[in-house]
């Protein structure tokens, strides 16, 4: 190999040398900005996650407070159906006492026309006996 050739050699190594270097500078330069994105991207998935468990804890809230209203609910439901019940119980017996009523008004307007019966027929003998052939009108 003659010495020229070996100048040439020994430029293209330097030059590829130099391409080297400057690629990983280049390589050097987008690690540091990949690292600052990723350094980035953790604050934001962390003030995300943030979020994200502030809403759990609200939508837990939410769902715990629409369970007590719930209970509540079917606790008054259930009072409400037993007062419902407490009603119509006394409904039946209102309409029970309603009806020996009506009975008893019956029995005692058939027992007073049976004394209505028997004081005109009272009335009758009286007169009878008042109006009879011994009190006849005198001339």
């Amino acid at each position: 190999m003659t010495l020229d050739e070996m100048d040439k050699k020994i430029e293209f190594i330097l030059e590829m040398q130099a391409q080297f270097e400057a690629n990983v500078g280049r390589l050097a330069t987008n690690l540091a900005r990949s690292e600052a994105n990723i350094d980035n991207l953790r604050v934001s998935v962390t003030d995300l996650a943030g979020v994200v468990r502030g809403s759990v804890k609200l939508s837990d809230d939410r769902f715990t407070r629409l369970d007590d209203r719930m209970k509540d609910l079917a606790g008054a439901q259930k009072a409400t159906d037993e007062r419902l019940g407490e009603l119509a119980g006394a409904q039946r017996a209102a309409e029970e006492r309603s009806a020996r009523l009506d009975e008893r008004m019956m029995e005692l307007a058939a027992a007073q026309k049976a004394t209505e019966e028997r004081l005109n027929a009272l009335i009758s003998v009286m007169e009878q006996h008042i109006t009879g052939p011994d009190h006849a009108a005198r001339p």
